[in-house]
């Protein structure tokens, strides 16, 4: 590892994610800390490739819903399946943070 400069931050996760970072950071062998700055890299990182393609495939999954026809179907609150559904894959996007 190249020597760099840290500082320290606290952050609160739940236990069942703790567990989770703890066995991957293992299996990987590398430290929890590392983890933690690599999947902020990658979260802030603008135009990059795991992004782009997870957002595709959310965006791909929302077109086949509403092509579906079965997904028209109208619940008694005016909204259909397929509305229904594409408000809840579009909170699953990762929006790019610009600039960051």
């Amino acid at each position: 590892m190249t020597p760099f400069k840290v500082k320290p931050f606290m952050t609160y996760l739940e236990e069942k994610e703790i567990d989770r970072l703890k066995k991957f950071a293992k299996k990987k062998k590398i430290t929890m800390s590392q983890v933690i700055r690599e999947g902020l890299s990658a979260r802030m990182a603008e135009g990059d490739p795991y992004m782009a393609g997870f957002n595709a495939g959310v965006d791909e999954s929302i077109r086949l819903i509403k092509e579906n026809k079965a997904s028209q179907m109208r619940f008694p609150s005016g909204s259909s399946f397929a509305e229904l559904m594409e408000l809840d894959l579009m909170k699953a996007k990762i929006l790019e943070v610009q600039n960051a």
